[in-house]
């Protein structure tokens, strides 16, 4: 047709990210980047990305990266750059803050000697990489993309890590502000934070989500893996993965297993690291919770030993409007593994909970009887709601779909043409004020 412009990019097009928190191979961590920007060097692209070698979950970093200012290597066909970061992330707000600061200022000496990119992307959080965009896109002549995964300085208030009113919640506002307005696009990855950018001046925003990885049910896989944690055939798992945080809320699961009574076969699985920890790992010792086992962060081939053991995951954070417009990682991996899952989240979460046969409740009291009456369903209808789960994620979020996506921006980004939002038609709308876990027939008779 006359006046469109093609979607697949020149031969020898460059991307340069800058982006913290991208994990080392094998790492705990969230891979989104990774597999977004493998698919693109699949198609030709050239990627350099920025990041730290220690983890944001656990804090360490790996052996090989120590004692070392800078890192690169070949990951998936991208040019990884790993740059040296302080530690203690999770001893202190200082420590954090030294951390992100640190990053920033090695980032960015690291980038301004690479070659030069057709595009920059700068992802947030940490906001302190943020500045880095329009300073890199003036150093090199291109347009630049700010990503927000989290909107901040708003989340930061959310889990108690800064006051409202303080003079460094103004001052992360003021930079949020003066980065966003001047971005050539403003990525996001779930349509509810398009207003919220929006208010941070935010002048053109696309959504793009992360992408479902198909893990295929394995029986011996899991018949192992559930054999290793001590888990029967006639038990319900229970999976929660990911980071383990003020703002992760495991408090409530573990007061709502106290509710559930010994009889019902139910264990659940917390896998993972984070400020959190320590606090969760006495609760659990000093309570006797035996049916609630807590394992460190894990490599990332071992997520899926506990992915093909588990029945259903578990998604769970504060009550706070803010999340209810997130898409976690943990979501896709479990949409992905054909896990049907339950969320205490509103919004977003809870809307693609139902879609794919899973269930959202509000309180530890609706979650405790969540936990009941799922452990009691029959275990065919448990893997008809993972089918359910796995065709809905595969259906909206395909990595191929979200790849072609992400190259087509970039390269309308390079000819000067105006965005155009993606939407999700087929999530519905969810009033929890109605019951959406599984029906009643399943309930325990006590």
């Amino acid at each position: 047709m006359a006046g469109d412009i093609s979607t697949v990019a020149p031969a020898g097009r460059r991307l340069l990210c800058v982006y913290q928190h991208a994990p080392t191979p094998g790492a705990p961590g969230i891979y989104r980047h990774r597999r977004l920007f493998a698919g693109l060097v699949r198609r030709g692209w050239t990627v350099d990305v920025v990041s730290t070698p220690r983890n944001y979950m656990s804090g360490e970093m790996p052996d090989r990266y120590r004692r070392r200012g800078l890192v690169t290597e070949k990951i998936d066909g991208i040019d990884h750059h790993w740059v040296w970061s302080p530690g203690g992330i999770h001893r202190s707000r200082l420590s954090r803050a030294a951390n992100y600061g640190a990053f920033a200022l090695a980032s960015a000496l690291r980038a301004l000697t690479l070659p030069r990119p057709d595009v920059v992307m700068i992802s947030s959080p940490p906001l302190t990489v943020a500045p880095l965009g329009p300073l890199l896109a003036r150093r090199f002549g291109c347009p630049w993309i700010l990503e927000v995964r989290d909107i901040w300085p708003e989340s930061a208030v959310s889990v108690g890590w800064l006051r409202r009113q303080s003079v460094a919640y103004r001052v992360l506002e003021e930079v949020a502000r003066r980065t966003t307005e001047r971005a050539d696009l403003v990525l996001v990855p779930t349509p509810g934070l398009e207003p919220l950018v929006r208010a941070h001046g935010a002048q053109s925003i696309v959504t793009l989500t992360g992408a479902v990885t198909p893990r295929p049910p394995a029986a011996a896989r899991r018949a192992a893996v559930r054999a290793r944690l001590g888990v029967s055939d006639a038990e319900c798992l229970f999976l929660y993965l990911g980071a383990i945080g003020v703002a992760n809320d495991l408090d409530t699961l573990v007061e709502a297993f106290k509710r559930v009574p010994p009889e019902v076969q139910a264990r659940i699985v917390v896998a993972g690291d984070g400020s959190g920890r320590q606090a969760l790992a006495e609760t659990l010792a000093a309570q006797r919770l035996d049916r609630l086992t807590l394992l460190p962060a894990i490599p990332r081939d071992a997520v899926d030993d506990l992915l093909a053991a588990a029945d259903v995951g578990l998604h769970l954070l504060r009550a706070d409007p803010v999340f209810e417009s997130a898409l976690p990682s943990k979501v896709l991996d479990y949409l992905g593994a054909h896990l049907p899952f339950i969320t205490t989240v509103g919004g977003l979460p809870a809307q693609i909970a139902l879609a794919g046969g899973g269930g959202a409740v509000r309180s530890g009291g609706e979650l405790a009887e969540a936990i009941e009456r799922w452990s009691d369903m029959p275990a065919e209808e448990r893997r008809r709601r993972g089918e359910q789960a796995f065709a809905y994620g595969q259906r909206e979020y395909g990595i191929e779909a979200r790849v072609a996506r992400l190259e087509a921006l970039l390269v309308e980004l390079l000819a000067g043409r105006p965005q155009a939002r993606e939407r999700n038609p087929a999530l519905v709308q969810v009033n929890l004020d109605v019951p959406v876990d599984p029906p009643g027939r399943f309930r325990r008779k006590i």
